[in-house]
């Protein structure tokens, strides 16, 4: 006796899976096979694809378990959330389903796995896909603004030492796809056009990074007058920095640096005074907005990632990378 197709395995009306017998909406078992009872809520164990249909190893009715991959049309995959709430996936590409997702609401936007980590969804008129772990990889601003060949940069080599203080703000960095747990462990900058090898190495190079409550991109990360700050890392070390070479400088942190997702990250960079003398070099990519805070002499000495920035230049924030999850 023929019955209704299987609607829980996700066949589209357009799919025949001649293995169980299905075609035009009906079931009708192989004359050999012996096959009965099957109805709309059995397990149907293994199912093998025939041309072009969809693989299903070992999914039951509720198609919560195996992994699932598209072959030819889309199918349709319920997700059940621990907060009762039941939506569905229209996949067009491979999908691992996991275990303790949590479904926000009937318009999906995003999934939070396991309770703490958030994974990136992209939604339409259906949940397309989502991200089953969080690359690590650079983030930050695309921005293809220049220096000029005096201003203050972590390369900049017009004042023989410079101590420089800027922030990013949360909605910066969520631009960024930085989210809570994100944890930091290296920083880049472009470099046009390096200082020449005798005004290297700059000594005593140190960075310090840290959280700041409400921090806007004119925050002043030396003097916070006020704001609060939280996570304060010295990332990177004194050491010598070199670089004689067009690119990227790539800093990998002594200290990883984990943002919480909410606050804006400060940002201070502080060197001691460079050999030789100083040479207007060393531009790279700056922000159009918010405010660069800095301190700069010629005098010998080094600046300290606890000193003072009194100095001001507006729209000229370093576009800083960063190696993140």
């Amino acid at each position: 006796m023929a019955i209704p197709r299987v609607s829980a395995l996700g066949f589209s009306d357009t799919l025949t899976v001649s293995a169980l017998g299905f075609e035009d909406g009906t079931y009708t078992p192989p004359a050999s096979s012996g096959v009965t009872g099957v109805n709309a809520t059995a397990s149907a164990g293994t199912i093998s694809a025939q041309g072009t249909v969809i693989e299903l190893s070992g999914v039951n009715a509720t198609v919560s378990d195996g992994n699932i991959t598209a072959k030819g049309p889309a199918i349709i995959v319920p997700i059940s959330g621990v907060n009762s709430t039941t939506s569905a996936a229209r996949i067009s590409s491979p999908l691992v389903l996991m275990t303790n997702i949590k479904v926000g609401s009937s318009a999906v936007d995003k999934l939070y796995v396991g309770g703490t980590r958030v994974y990136k969804a992209y939604s339409g008129y259906d949940l397309v896909w989502y991200q089953q772990a969080r690359a690590t990889q650079y983030r930050g601003s695309n921005s293809g603004l220049t220096t000029g060949t005096t201003a203050a940069y972590p390369a900049n080599a017009y004042w023989r030492r410079y101590l420089l203080a800027f922030t990013y703000t949360a909605a910066e960095l969520a631009s960024f796809d930085l989210i809570s747990g994100s944890v930091i462990s290296k920083l880049r900058w472009y470099v046009f056009n390096p200082p020449p090898a005798n005004r290297s190495p700059f000594p005593n190079y140190a960075i310090r990074m840290m959280h700041i409550t409400n921090g806007t991109n004119t925050t002043n990360p030396t003097n916070l007058v006020g704001l609060s700050s939280s996570n304060v890392t010295d990332v990177k070390a004194q050491h010598n920095y070199t670089n004689t070479s067009v690119g990227y400088t790539e800093m990998t942190l002594d200290n990883n640096f984990t943002y919480n997702g909410t606050d804006a990250i400060g940002f201070i960079f502080a060197w001691g005074q460079i050999p030789t003398g100083y040479i207007s070099d060393g531009q790279g990519y700056r922000l159009s907005d918010g405010t660069l805070h800095y301190a700069r002499t010629d005098s010998s000495g080094t600046w300290l990632v606890t000193s003072t920035a009194t100095l001001t230049a507006a729209n000229s924030r370093p576009v800083i990378g960063m190696y993140s999850t």
